[in-house]
């Protein structure tokens, strides 16, 4: 992973994210205690950081992409509209969105679901959409050596339309390395296969 990338540098404490949760309500004005709905919230916040939002540090991206097969063929393999979320570290706030993740193989292929779970473990994570679509094609690159890697992403960040502007919008960002890169035919034949444009 690139420096530039936010790293987590010691396990998560549950207790300490709980009660720091708490005082944020209490800053805000809640009186949580013996509320039925807030009651819990402190603990359900910290869970779900914890066992959601962040567990794509909990495994490499390499691991999480799995065990690579031989592969003779050259064609392109797109996994596509994989629905995912993940969180912005400017404002922890949440974005959902679609990625279309290609490679064409160079004698090394993965399997499909190995495909999603990269995206899940780079995307569990602190990470600008950016980021994101920059570290799949790296991944890519760096396990499988395929001839070029590709990925696109459309998302919605809740930055932007829950503060802000406030206005919905979805952002597309790309990355694209070897014969993706150099090959305009290619690069296009990727994006209609992936149904970008017009959707």
């Amino acid at each position: 992973m690139p420096e530039s990338r936010i790293i987590r540098r010691r396990s998560p404490d549950l207790d300490a994210m709980a009660t720091a949760m708490g005082e944020f309500l209490r800053a805000a004005g809640f009186d949580a205690e013996g509320d039925e709905h807030l009651g819990r919230t402190s603990e359900r916040v910290a869970e779900a950081w914890v066992g959601d939002l962040l567990e794509g540090y909990g495994v490499s991206p390499a691991q999480a992409l799995g065990e690579p097969f031989a592969e003779d063929s050259q064609d392109m393999v797109l996994v596509k509209d994989i629905e995912f979320f993940s969180s912005c570290p400017h404002h922890l706030m949440p974005y959902q969105g679609r990625a279309h993740i290609a490679y064409i193989p160079n004698g090394k292929a993965i399997g499909f679901s190995g495909v999603v779970r990269l995206l899940d473990c780079l995307a569990h994570r602190l990470t600008l959409q950016e980021w994101l679509t920059r570290d799949l094609v790296a991944t890519l690159d760096e396990v499988l050596e395929p001839l070029g890697a590709g990925c696109i992403i459309q998302a919605t960040p809740m930055c932007v339309f829950a503060r802000g502007v406030r206005r919905p919008c979805r952002i597309a960002s790309t990355s694209f390395s070897g014969l993706f890169a150099e090959d305009p035919a290619l690069r296009r034949d990727l994006i209609l296969a992936s149904g970008v444009e017009g959707s």
